[in-house]
């Protein structure tokens, strides 16, 4: 039957429903994945494999299904990303940003167009929940980008959608505007203008208005595209396919091996994966720190020389953080010495690894410190194929990159002493700032990544959109203070003092919280996957739509909390106080015999 799509959606949250939404329209069918009335999934359509390629490039480049091992998952985008957050390839940080954009893009399609046929397949849906994205605030999101399209003036051309491709037709006369080069190389065919907003990493509207006045001049023309093979073939879903793609190491201890060389990378993650562990390989570290801190990997590998930090540093900042200060970190070099062997040791790292590494030494050495869980024997190590046994040359760094956190350090107390307040956007990376008063500061988008703010009183402190990846803010004094959109992967706030403070969109995945004192601070939409609030202290706290997904809540204080739309799935709330708390439309964990989640 024809129904309105939004409407339908709204109401099938309202009823709690789980299963799968099956839309079609003029010959094209799309899937909308539903638990308790959430969206879990949405795909299908005419550029299904386009768009997978496309926000998979756009929020973890690296990532490789190992489509093999999937079966006969479906959705296969769904069951590889599954996949990769259960072998730690992906974070629930990059998981999540892979959803949302597939389900924008596909309700962007679908939402207020007439003549579509709504099929309810109710107790289908997915056995594995990853995110749950609430129904009003990505209608909301989708709104926004179908005015952004309107607003660019092009559907006066027709029927015009952002699976269309613009295409240069007078290359001459595009040479000579701004940036002519690099837009005659974008627009070369194969980019849709879906495809050209995420290149240009700007808005939909931003992307595209450049190029309206050169259509009119008909330097442009668009076509269409055909969609590119599926990795897979079209299955029926089922509800147990979810099981059949984690992969059979699932349960294995996780290696992060650090190297910018694709090749020593390569020979790592072969020999390791062939071992029987899991392995997240990592070529850019300071740029892939929450992923790292996310994670949480059993045993680092890391290279001596990387773009932007060196292994020493790196380890030293590592260090810092409450979550890697006992991690095993190895370091592999070609320049072994005694001098390197004792700055290896004051700087953190457990042992070093002289390049060449056999297998052998490689797997005696991971195994020592994270043993495979197992009663089977370990699989003998086998020779790594001729291609990965030329290990890439190593250079001698000069200098170290990083920035003098001391230096750093000084200097903003020694310019807030004298008045200063504004401190917008500062690199104060790995900084000790530890016991200093900061009351009033401005750090918003400000990078403090794996800094010590340890005792720090911050309140009423503007730390919006801050970069606070791995920071140290044990006891830290943040009430009042604003953290809206902040990133705080695996940042430690134990006992932190939060009360009152906006956390609107935070990202506190894998953080640690204990003790935190949360009285009538403001989380809602905060992504806490897996983020550990034992004791935490959350009266009055507002979490509307937060995620709480897989969280330790235990003795948590939530009384007369806002949990209004929060997901709480998979959560441990052992002796957790709920009392008074509004539950409207929470997906809660699943409750056992004896009582406990």
């Amino acid at each position: 039957m024809t129904q309105d799509l939004s409407q339908e959606l709204n109401a099938l949250q309202q009823r709690q429903v789980t299963g799968t939404l099956v839309v079609q329209a003029e010959g094209q069918t799309w899937w909308l994945y539903l638990f308790m009335g959430r969206l879990l999934y949405a795909t299908g359509g005419e550029h299904r494999v386009r768009r997978w390629q496309r926000v998979l490039k756009a929020h973890s480049p690296q990532f490789q299904p190992d489509w093999h091992s999937l079966g006969n998952a479906a959705p296969w985008e769904y069951h590889s990303l599954v996949q990769g957050t259960a072998n730690g390839r992906l974070t629930p940080s990059q998981t999540k940003a892979v959803i949302l954009a597939s389900v924008l893009e596909v309700l962007f399609a679908l939402v207020g167009q007439a003549n579509l046929t709504l099929t309810l397949e109710s107790g289908q849906g997915l056995s594995t929940q990853i995110a749950l994205l609430q129904v009003q605030r990505v209608l909301a999101e989708v709104e926004q980008l179908q005015q952004q399209w309107q607003a660019t003036g092009i559907t006066k051309w027709g029927k015009i959608t952002p699976n269309v491709a613009p295409v240069v037709k007078r290359a001459e006369q595009i040479q000579e505007q701004a940036g002519g080069t690099q837009w005659l190389t974008l627009l070369n065919g194969q980019n849709t203008f879906w495809d050209v907003m995420t290149c240009t990493r700007k808005s939909l509207q931003a992307s595209v208005q450049p190029l309206i006045p050169w259509l009119e001049q008909g330097w442009l023309e668009l076509q269409t595209l055909p969609d590119l093979p599926a990795p897979l073939p079209e299955r029926v879903s089922s509800p147990s396919a979810a099981a059949a793609t984690l992969p059979s190491n699932s349960h294995q201890p996780l290696v992060a091996c650090l190297d910018d060389s694709p090749v020593m990378l390569k020979i790592l993650e072969t020999t390791l994966v062939r071992a029987g562990y899991r392995v997240m390989t990592v070529s850019e570290p300071m740029m892939q720190m929450a992923s790292l801190l996310e994670a949480k990997p059993a045993v680092i590998l890391m290279d001596w020389v990387m773009p932007n930090v060196n292994g020493y540093e790196l380890c030293g900042l590592l260090r810092k953080t409450s979550v890697f200060k006992d991690t095993p970190i190895f370091l592999i070099t070609a320049h072994e010495s005694i001098v390197n062997r004792t700055r290896a040791r004051l700087a953190g790292v457990t042992e070093m690894l002289k390049k060449p590494v056999s297998p052998e030494e490689l797997f005696k050495l991971v195994s020592r410190y994270a043993p495979l869980r197992s009663d089977s024997p370990p699989p003998a190590p086998e020779p790594l194929p001729p291609e990965l046994t030329t290990v890439p040359p190593e250079a001698e760094p000069l200098v170290d990159q990083l920035a003098d956190p001391v230096a750093q350090a000084h200097q903003l107390l020694q310019r807030y002493a004298a008045g200063e307040r504004d401190f917008t956007g500062i690199s104060l990376i790995g900084c000790n700032l530890q016991g200093a008063n900061l009351e009033g500061i401005n750090l918003s988008r400000a990078d403090l990544m794996l800094a010590d703010l340890s005792g720090c009183l911050l309140i009423g402190a503007k730390l919006s959109g801050a970069n606070l990846i791995g920071a140290e803010m044990v006891k830290t004094n943040l009430r009042e203070a604003s953290l809206s959109g902040a990133n705080l992967i695996g940042a430690n706030l134990s006992q932190a003092n939060l009360r009152g403070c906006q956390l609107m969109g935070a990202n506190l995945s894998s953080a640690t919280l204990y003790q935190t004192h949360l009285r009538g601070a403001d989380l809602s939409e905060a992504l806490i996957a897996g983020a550990n609030l034992t004791s935490a202290d959350l009266q009055a706290a507002v979490l509307y739509a937060t995620n709480l997904h897989g969280a330790v809540l235990n003795q948590a204080n939530f009384e007369h909390a806002n949990l209004t739309g929060a997901n709480l799935w998979q959560a441990r709330m052992e002796q957790t106080n709920v009392e008074g708390a509004n539950l409207t439309g929470a997906v809660l964990p699943q409750v056992n015999s004896d009582g406990q989640t």
